[in-house]
């Protein structure tokens, strides 16, 4: 009986262990899910090889749908994926309007070029595609190709003389490529790189399409459950050392302003201190959905831009006044302007001195602290205000100010331990937590020469130029409109150009 008992022990134990091993995992990681892109139909030779390269490094599987741009977005608009890359950005711009992507970055660029057979000598330009008895394919307007072409040929007036001469309309560019080298028609326009790759036909330049490369741009869909592992391929993709790179050995234009790849991008950013509030949230969820590292350097801009010029290269530089982005707006592309931040006086709660106006900063016996005039934005703006307005000198003479801070958050931290009577600083400073409003109060001082202008800019020798745009959009999103007005900032998005410096493309 024991026996028995044993044995049946033992086969109850191994079908346990058994039905255990074949149970499926209910741990799931991005890792374990593929993604679904919707790719144009002409970059397919690149993308494969892009797709198979990722693969072998991450153990991530990307599943492709071709067709032509046109056509995948309508698909797009209905059935669930991750990831669109049409070969033209204009199809990206449409797809934005519906709302359909998020993050977008470009890829590799192509041109319309004349496509015939290896040994045709009768076509030589499109003036060649008018004459009677030529045959020719074109793609279906729904594609890249057959919109451009359509488009550019309308411009100049050349549609209706060449498109009577249309004896074939193909989905794709590959469709109308084929079509010459099979000897079907006699021509095509088509995208160079596609073309280039089949060694039946040849290509000849068009005059008026040299000048009008198209690009394509990969974008993250609204639809991804996997946003995070999508933008993680997508910046594979478009990496000048990664998928760039093979889209060039595929004849493919590519763009230098791209980024290096890395697995974790590690991202160095100055900050004035007094942006801090504002940004700090928005920086915590860029860093989860991109998968990058942002370490970030809090302090007055004097201080930065000294350390800046002592050799430290961050690749994005948020300034609290544009004065001390043109210090070193050199090593930067122009800035945005973001934000305006006022100067104002903080006083106790209940203001028991009595401090109104800066003209009362100047009464015996009172404890002020103002930011150091070097070391900060908020200190020169100060200094200059407090000159223009002859107040300096008599509150220099009071003897009253004992404390010159690096950066407003200290002249808060000297407010609550009980330091000083009235501090000078931004609003964002007072506004930083409730415990400060809590325990002091704001006097507004109403002066147009109290106001600091808050720009970002990239640096031109960025490694991440496409991560940092991105950055700068999400740093300026509605979401982030709103952190910045419930910190005291008023809003005030526009392009910053003080500079002879000239953009990057």
């Amino acid at each position: 009986m024991n026996k028995i008992t044993l044995l049946f022990t033992f086969l109850i134990g191994t079908m346990a262990i058994c039905l255990w091993a074949l149970w499926p995992s209910q741990k799931t990681t991005s890792d374990d899910k593929s993604l679904t892109l919707y790719c144009a139909a002409g970059l397919q030779s690149p993308v494969e090889e892009i797709i198979e390269d990722y693969h072998k490094l991450t153990g991530r599987t990307v599943k492709v749908i071709y067709n032509g741009s046109g056509a995948l977005l309508s698909q797009i608009k209905i059935a669930p994926g991750d990831l669109y890359l049409p070969a033209n950005n204009e199809y990206i711009r449409q797809a934005e309007s519906m709302d359909l992507t998020m993050e977008s970055i470009p890829a590799a660029s192509m041109t319309a070029v004349l496509v015939v057979a290896k040994d045709n000598q009768n076509i030589q330009d499109l003036d060649d595609l008018t004459q009677e008895g030529i045959r020719i394919s074109f793609a279906d307007s729904t594609a890249a190709i057959g919109k451009h072409v359509r488009q550019v040929l309308s411009e100049h007036q050349l549609l209706a003389a060449i498109e009577k001469n249309v004896t074939v309309t193909k989905p794709t560019v590959n469709n109308i490529i084929e079509d010459v080298a099979l000897g079907s028609v006699d021509a095509t326009i088509a995208w160079d790189a596609v073309a280039n790759h089949n060694p039946k036909v040849k290509t000849i330049p068009i005059p008026i399409f040299h000048n009008k490369p198209r690009v394509a741009e990969i974008a993250v869909l609204r639809s991804s459950k996997e946003a995070s592992a999508a933008l993680h391929f997508a910046r594979y993709l478009s990496a000048k050392d990664r998928g760039l790179k093979t889209f060039a050995q595929h004849g493919f234009q590519v763009s230098p302003q791209a980024d290096l790849w890395k697995d974790v991008p590690e991202i160095l950013l100055f900050s004035g201190s007094m942006l801090r509030p504002a940004i700090q949230d928005g920086l915590r969820e860029f860093e989860q959905r991109e998968g990058c590292r942002i370490s970030t350097v809090y302090e007055g801009c004097g201080t930065l831009v000294a350390q800046m010029k002592a050799g430290a290269q961050p690749e994005f530089y948020f300034s609290c006044d544009v004065t001390f982005l043109d210090q070193v707006q050199d090593r930067f592309e122009p800035g945005t302007v973001i934000s305006q931040n006022e100067i104002i006086l903080l006083v106790p709660k209940g203001n028991p001195k009595n401090i109104r106006t800066l003209d009362d900063l100047n009464k015996a016996n009172l404890k002020v602290g103002v930011a150091h005039p070097v070391k900060s934005a908020l200190g020169k703006l100060t200094h200059d205000m407090l000159k223009a307005s002859s107040h300096l000198k008599p509150l220099e003479a009071s003897g009253n100010i004992i404390i010159l801070a690096s950066k407003g958050d200290e002249l808060v931290t000297q407010m609550q331990a009980g330091a000083l009577d009235a501090a000078l600083l931004y609003r964002s400073n007072a506004k930083a937590s409730e415990a400060i409003t809590k325990h002091c109060s704001i006097i507004s001082l109403n002066r147009t020469d109290a106001i600091a202008t808050q720009p970002f800019a990239i640096a031109v020798n960025a490694q991440h130029p496409q991560m940092m745009r991105r950055l700068g959009a999400y740093l300026s999103n509605k979401q982030a409109e709103q952190r910045f007005k419930h910190f005291g900032f008023t809003w005030k998005k526009e392009t910053h150009n003080r500079s002879n410096t000239p953009a990057n493309p």
